[in-house]
């Protein structure tokens, strides 16, 4: 079964790019583009879209 796994990851850069991107959030540059907000409830509809890759931008779950 070792075989047959597979480990993807994704490169999001350096913590000094992230830093940068907040700093360009907080003085307004640019928002985060959300696509739908769901609340805690129906956080498996939430995994749903994510898992459906139907979405574009950053799906919330609100506490």
């Amino acid at each position: 079964m070792a075989r047959q796994q597979r480990l993807q990851g994704l490169n999001v850069g350096s913590r000094r790019h992230q830093l940068d991107l907040i700093r360009g959030i907080d003085a307004g540059y640019r928002h985060p583009t959300i696509d739908r907000s769901f609340p805690l409830a129906e956080i498996a509809d939430a995994f749903r879209l994510q898992g459906s890759g139907g979405h574009f931008g950053k799906i919330v779950v609100e506490f």
